[in-house]
């Protein structure tokens, strides 16, 4: 097996692909009292680990493109669902048998468990659903539809949203620059600004986006907004992005991404609910507003002493964390 395995790495990195191998190799952690995913493991401590936080008490919601094989899947199939809802104008007797399964996958790194195996950290939060885009297409009414489920996910009074979503350009519609991430020019990122300016209690997590090996190489839309926390992707390591993460523009008077996290699968889409899923059993820890909470994470940061427009403020430490929120 090891013999096949370095006859095909050649292969494996002329597509790419040995970001993937690296990540199979070192997928999991065992130094805790549970397993941990990489990705998580890369934020975990002994004492943040001993606290048994899993979201418990905070409602999430999750703006995806599929939910495929959600309940039989042996990572979520334990999540409590109390509602769910496709904006595509798709059957929602079949929700769940969904040809698609991103936002199912997405969820496995929100709160994936299994045993005392840990994918994803909130495996006790209450979720809500909304599938708001389709794989297949990309019409610019896909915005129009993720306001949609944004105010769906707001009549349930989520306290976390968590979206794998991102726009650049259009099947029909090509108007959007790079030079117009400022974080209120488009659409979606206009509309969520003013959201959370009124809402300084909802959390919202966004991909950055997967354009940085692209031409259009920075963060997708709404992922330039301030108060969003933009979440991008890293090596199994945490020191260098990987390859498609999209990066911040320098010129915006603020850092995006303002995370990373190791993914797997690979792409942001995965990575950012690594740190939505960390944001929820912060919110069980102690409540607080989202700008306490970004603060505090911005603080925790791996990057936080030079944060910068690859990898933000780096990978949140929750034993940095936890010092913070403990001094009076």
């Amino acid at each position: 097996m090891k013999k096949l395995l370095w006859l095909l790495l050649p292969a494996l990195a002329a597509y790419g692909a040995w970001d993937l191998v690296h990540e199979v190799r070192g997928a999991w952690t065992s130094d805790y009292s549970r397993t941990y995913s990489r990705a998580v493991g890369q934020t975990m401590s002994r004492a943040f680990d001993s606290l048994n936080l899993s979201g418990r008490g905070v409602r999430i919601g999750v703006l995806d493109a599929g939910f495929g094989g959600f309940r039989t899947d042996r990572w979520t199939r334990g999540l409590h669902v109390a509602a769910w809802r496709d904006f595509t104008g798709g059957d929602e007797t079949a929700f769940f048998d969904d040809a698609t399964d991103h936002g199912t996958r997405v969820c496995t790194n929100l709160g994936g468990r299994s045993g005392d195996t840990i994918r994803g950290l909130a495996w006790g939060a209450e979720y809500y659903l909304a599938k708001t885009d389709r794989a297949e297409v990309e019409p610019r009414a896909e915005e129009r539809q993720l306001i949609r489920g944004i105010e769906w996910l707001l009549a349930h009074d989520v306290d976390v949203i968590s979206s794998s979503l991102g726009y650049t350009t259009f099947d029909d519609f090509s108007g959007y620059t790079p030079a117009m991430l400022d974080g209120c020019t488009s659409t979606l990122s206009r509309y969520l600004d003013s959201l959370l300016t009124a809402r300084p209690g909802l959390v919202f997590v966004q991909s950055a986006g997967n354009e940085g090996d692209k031409a259009w190489r920075n963060v997708s839309f709404p992922a330039d907004v301030r108060q969003v926390i933009t979440v991008g992707s890293c090596d199994s390591d945490g020191v260098s992005r990987s390859r498609s993460s999209g990066v911040g523009r320098e010129d915006v008077g603020y850092v995006k991404p303002d995370f990373v996290a190791g993914a797997s699968p690979l792409g942001t889409s995965f990575s950012t609910p690594v740190i939505a899923g960390l944001c929820a059993c912060l919110l069980e820890y102690r409540p607080m507003e989202r700008g306490e909470l970004i603060g505090l994470l911005h603080a925790s940061g791996t990057r936080a002493a030079a944060p910068g427009c690859e990898l933000g403020y780096g990978i949140p430490q929750t034993d940095v964390l936890l010092r913070m929120l403990r001094t009076p």
